[in-house]
């Protein structure tokens, strides 16, 4: 791997950090701002809401700016925001801090991935954003295990040494990756470009995709912590962590051998291949009892997602070749759009139900991906048809 796409993988691990780590402070925030977990799963919508918006945008400024500047001043924005979560006295102040945060990461996450579109050839596409999954998942799995550690002394800490870690980040893409694309002429085709990604079928069954995966995986993910902390199960705040954790660790072994799945056997199979194991998962995790089906449970539900990733982000660097970074705004702003809204979608569920209530829907959205992945794999071969005909 050369340091331009190690520095824009690293890149990728820097947001879901800090973003995931709240997970495993729930516990401790409820006590902190003498709140109910639901109130405290909230901040992950205020950090993921402004997050998923702004994404529509961010990569078609790319375009017009050049990748560096847009990548540097979001990295700025959101080490400001960790600083502000460190400092917050109460939760209505946690909110807006987490909202900074999600602003800032917005004009990083799909610029990255637009960045390393513009470095790789189409035969390596598949492994490369494996690795990029790779890297995303290990920020997901390190940072409720990272919060586990340092919650028992002061939560704060968590976030002074995300915004650390993003600042030295944006240094090292700054030195190593001085990516600079600019064309004068693309702030007047700027609503041309995302009207043109936006009516593109195969863009919307994409993105469709993609918010399904995320909501699925964080309302599996998003109501766990407070489930294991709750009789009988009863466990401590670093238990929760790395039972957490496990999905991540999972995703960045499986991302990789994604990649090259999806190089091997194509883009569709690989994805229809990740759902079925995310629906194995959520049935597994029905039937968990103790530490040791809960770790099998989300190693399985890493994995899936990881071979999902794998496939869908490919699909968004060569659906429309020309607009890279246009499409990967509109299906990173759709599918993050699905992970903030995961908590307001299974709050009610959770609180009139319980977590077993919650995974059934679950596993009824994972097996309505399905068709939805077979109509993605007519999409895309009518359209590389019709580029065969014309040329």
């Amino acid at each position: 791997m050369d340091s331009k796409r190690l520095a824009v993988l690293s890149g990728g691990y820097i947001g879901p950090l800090s973003g995931n780590a709240v997970l495993a402070m729930i516990p401790v925030l409820k006590t902190e701002f003498g709140a109910g977990a639901d109130e405290i799963l909230v901040s992950i919508t205020f950090f993921m809401l402004p997050f998923a918006f702004f994404n529509l945008f961010s990569g078609s400024l790319s375009d017009v700016y050049g990748r560096r500047k847009i990548i540097n001043i979001g990295f700025l924005t959101y080490s400001g925001g960790c600083i502000l979560c460190a400092l917050s006295p109460d939760l209505s102040s946690f909110y807006m801090a987490r909202s900074i945060q999600g602003f800032g990461f917005a004009f990083v996450n799909p610029v990255l991935l637009a960045v390393l579109g513009d470095l790789t050839p189409a035969c390596e596409r598949g492994k490369v954003m494996g690795y990029f999954g790779a890297f995303t998942t290990a920020g997901i799995a390190t940072g409720p295990m990272i919060a586990g550690l340092i919650t028992p002394y002061d939560w704060r800490w968590m976030f002074v040494l995300v915004a650390v870690l993003a600042l030295a980040v944006n240094v090292w893409i700054g030195t190593a990756c001085p990516v600079s694309r600019k064309d004068p002429e693309a702030l007047r085709h700027l609503r041309g470009n995302i009207r043109l990604a936006v009516a593109t079928k195969a863009v919307i069954t994409l993105c469709a995709l993609g918010f399904l995966t995320f909501l699925c995986y964080m309302g599996a993910l998003g109501f766990l912590s407070d489930h294991l902390s709750l009789p009988p199960l009863s466990m401590d705040e670093g238990t929760i962590g790395l039972l957490i954790g496990m999905s991540g660790v999972a995703g960045m072994v499986a991302a990789p051998l994604g990649g090259r799945l999806v190089d091997a056997k194509g883009r569709t199979f690989t994805a229809a291949a990740g759902f079925l194991v995310v629906a194995l998962s959520m049935y597994l995790l029905r039937l968990s009892d103790g530490t040791a089906s809960f770790t099998v449970s989300l190693l399985v539900l890493g994995t899936g997602t990881a071979f999902i990733w794998a496939s869908l982000l490919t699909i968004t660097v060569e659906i429309i070749p020309h607009l890279k970074g246009t499409v990967s705004s509109v299906f990173n702003s759709t599918r993050f759009f699905g992970y903030s809204l995961a908590p307001l979608v299974f709050a009610p569920i959770y609180s009139l139900g319980d977590f077993d209530s919650v995974l059934l829907v679950g596993l009824a959205l994972t097996v309505l991906a399905l068709p939805i992945v077979a109509l993605i794999h007519i999409q895309l071969k009518a359209s590389q048809d019709a580029r065969t005909s014309s040329s």
